[in-house]
């Protein structure tokens, strides 16, 4: 895959062969991305039975994220040491020396790895994974289509999230017109950081967005995730204008974005546009085994005690704003 990574998107493009009606071989051209993830029968990406496709690459590193393989647009070997079963067929097949041993596990320098994917092609115990593949729209589709009866029975459909999933560029904007023609219900699950004339090309398509509102104030959004609001406040509000449904999501954080100031903030600005509903994700433990996977140091973050969590609640409702617990 070639691509242009960045506050854009990221689009790459695939090559194909066809043939003609002369018999001649062409070359025709499909847009292409990186996928992490296709999950089936998912339930809470938006309304009813649904299939949520990960695409991988983020522009925010935020502190607490517990996908850390969704935020590189490039494939990623995971480790999981546990696994190991110490066979050593990982070193055999390393073309570049970049695996290790203890003499109980084998290892991998991260100097030296490729992330090219061979060690695990061969990993009997699934202890070394790759995380990112690339796709074309075609194939994309091709799974999507397996649940269409579940969509048409359910009320769902398919939901793209990621890392985010704007970031993929016209991969993105060409999985949404693809599943507006076979009638699949579309949802992006999204941070809200795009261009925004490549934003409006996904508001044009998408059914549902479910938008991630991690900090008002920017220097604390930069602090917590590398970059400022600006761009994921007007992003915001274009959707809140636009009469596209939309549910605005607070991944809450101990001690991070939990203050009394941020949801204060967050419910004067929903208010501009008469809305009083909101849903939370509360901050969890998952994922920080794939930090070690991923040879990374673990995030800060640290979940919520039931009281402190019951608290945080209560300022929600203080400002008027009805939450849902995702």
């Amino acid at each position: 895959m070639s691509g242009n990574c960045g506050a854009s998107g990221c689009m790459g493009t695939g090559v194909t062969g066809a043939v003609n009606t002369n018999g001649d071989k062409e070359l025709k051209r499909m847009q292409s991305g990186m996928v992490y993830n296709i999950q089936r029968m998912s339930i809470q990406d938006g309304p009813g039975m649904r299939t949520t496709v990960f695409l991988k690459g983020c522009p925010l590193h935020c502190l607490w994220c517990s996908n850390p393989e969704s935020q590189s647009f490039l494939p990623q070997l995971l480790l999981f040491e546990n696994l190991c079963g110490n066979c050593g067929k990982c070193a055999e097949a390393c073309p570049h020396g970049a695996v290790t041993t203890d003499g109980e596990h084998w290892n991998r320098d991260l100097a030296l790895c490729r992330n090219c994917g061979a060690c695990a092609e061969v990993c009997p115990a699934k202890a070394r994974v790759m995380s990112g593949k690339a796709m074309t729209v075609e194939e994309v589709m091709k799974v999507v289509s397996k649940d269409e009866l579940f969509y048409a029975n359910s009320g769902g459909g398919v939901t793209f999230g990621g890392g985010e999933p704007t970031g993929a560029g016209d991969f993105l904007i060409e999985l949404l017109e693809a599943c507006r023609t076979e009638g699949y219900h579309t949802c992006v699950d999204t941070c809200g950081h795009c261009a925004p004339g490549q934003f409006r090309k996904v508001l044009g398509l998408a059914e549902l967005f479910l938008f991630d509102c991690k900090h008002m104030d920017p220097e604390q959004h930069r602090r917590l995730t590398g970059q400022d609001n600006s761009v994921i406040l007007a992003n915001l509000r274009e959707v809140l204008r636009s009469g596209v449904p939309v549910r605005i999501r607070v991944p809450l954080m101990p001690g991070l974005n939990d203050s009394e100031e941020n949801i204060a903030a967050v419910a004067a600005m929903l208010h501009e546009f008469g809305k009083h509903d909101v849903d939370v994700l509360p901050c969890h433990a998952f994922g920080r085994n794939k930090y070690m996977a991923l040879g990374r140091e673990l995030p800060a973050a640290r979940a919520y005690e039931p009281e402190d969590l019951k608290e945080a609640l209560d300022r929600f409702a203080r400002h008027d704003l009805k939450v849902a617990i995702v």
